[in-house]
């Protein structure tokens, strides 16, 4: 039997949740009701669910329809993509997996940007893929430095990964970081792929960056869905988008093997979901709720300068929090978290047992709290404010 890696942000949630009334551990915008969803629609004569829909097996590549939507939104002004550049897949997760276990093979390399969701590095080595971690830092606002991206290129690597928005920092590339990827992976042959399940997430006044897959290079790749972004992770919806057929096609082959056919329901509520006269409403609503969340975190952060720190995310559904004890060092996040959970019903993301690598302490005293419009989100902030009153260190 082989030993599977544990998937440590998981094992934590399903372990410490149950026992949490305040929940502020997620990433994703609150999640909608299908009565709101259809409340959205500028359209009030449509509804998500088509009620004389045949509940027959769907096609291998998904719903055409959303398909379309999907191709749209990630398409520029100098990239047109159609549906033949889409996968429909079950979740963004599912769309990972597919991509990762087709882009890379044991003796392969591949770089990732780190801090990120653990699938996307972890995947990876279980497979027999050298793993080299492009690491971020704090004191650069979580930006990493192309150059020290450049230098870590093999002979053997196959693929870049980064995540944009980032998860848990929330931290955005930006369009000129971005290029600067392709173009150093378009030098070298190297596939680039683009977990971007939390876009458009974004809450700043810049210019948001472009999905990947628009800004022309072939050997490109972006996932998604409308889990964290739309606030729909109840129907399990992601997708695969590249221009490059090939990769396409490896990733429906592997899907073959796995889930084979997607939820023609769950599609239908996607493509609904995604459609011009529910999606402005449906952006806006999910981004009023982040930012009023950003608000407040700022405030908590300032009010309690000296034990906390961070970088305020400028996009996705979490912020990546710094507790220090009061000698300035970093709080032992796990037992933070865990008394947090035990003491005042509270629920976080302990960021250093979570999201450091194996063996690693790289994110000692972070926790990650959701952005997601919570209706206990303050209550909640006030009883990790009482904690960190209390007279004993972590």
């Amino acid at each position: 039997m082989r030993d599977i890696p544990g998937f440590k942000i998981d094992k934590w949630a399903q372990e410490f949740t149950p026992k949490a009334e305040i929940k502020l551990h997620g990433s994703y915008a609150t999640a909608l009701t299908l009565n709101e969803l259809q409340k959205l629609s500028s359209d009030s004569s449509r509804s998500p669910v088509d009620f004389d829909f045949q509940l027959a097996y769907g096609t291998a590549t998904g719903l055409p329809a959303l398909r379309k939507r999907v191709a749209e939104i990630h398409s520029s002004e100098n990239v047109k993509l159609t549906e033949d550049n889409v996968v429909i897949t079950p979740g963004s997760i599912m769309a990972n997996y597919l991509v990762l276990t087709t882009i890379c093979g044991k003796g392969d390399h591949l770089i990732c940007q780190y801090p990120t969701y653990g699938q996307l590095y972890i995947l990876p080595r279980f497979q027999g893929v050298d793993v080299d971690l492009w690491k971020m830092k704090a004191e650069n606002d979580w930006i990493p430095k192309v150059e020290d991206l450049a230098a870590m290129i093999k002979p053997n690597t196959k693929a870049i990964v980064v995540n944009n928005p980032s998860n848990p920092t929330g931290t955005v590339l930006p369009d000129n970081v971005l290029k600067e990827i392709l173009a150093l992976a378009e030098k070298h042959n190297i596939l680039v792929f683009a977990d971007e399940v939390f876009s458009p997430l974004f809450h700043t006044s810049d210019p948001p960056p472009p999905p990947l897959v628009s800004l022309g290079y072939k050997k490109s790749v972006s996932t998604g869905s409308v889990s964290k972004s739309y606030g729909l992770p109840g129907i399990r919806v992601g997708w695969v988008v590249s221009q490059d057929p090939a990769i396409l096609e490896q990733v429906i082959t592997a899907m073959d093997y796995t889930t084979n056919f997607m939820s023609q329901l769950d599609e239908g509520v996607a493509a609904f979901a995604l459609g011009p006269d529910v999606l402005p409403q449906l952006l806006e609503r999910n981004l009023a709720g982040c930012r009023s969340r950003i608000a407040t975190l700022d405030e908590f952060v300032k009010r309690n300068a000296g034990r906390c720190s961070w970088v305020a995310p400028k996009g996705a559904g979490t912020a990546f929090i710094r507790i220090l004890n009061r000698d300035g060092t970093p709080v032992d996040d796990l037992k933070f978290c865990n008394q947090l959970v035990d003491k005042y019903g509270v629920s976080v993301i302990p960021g250093g047992q979570c999201f450091s690598d194996e063996g690693l302490d790289d994110f000692k005293g972070y926790i990650r709290l959701t952005l997601g419009d919570k209706p206990r989100f303050e209550e909640g902030l006030a009883l990790i404010e009482k904690l960190l009153s209390e007279p004993e260190d972590f």
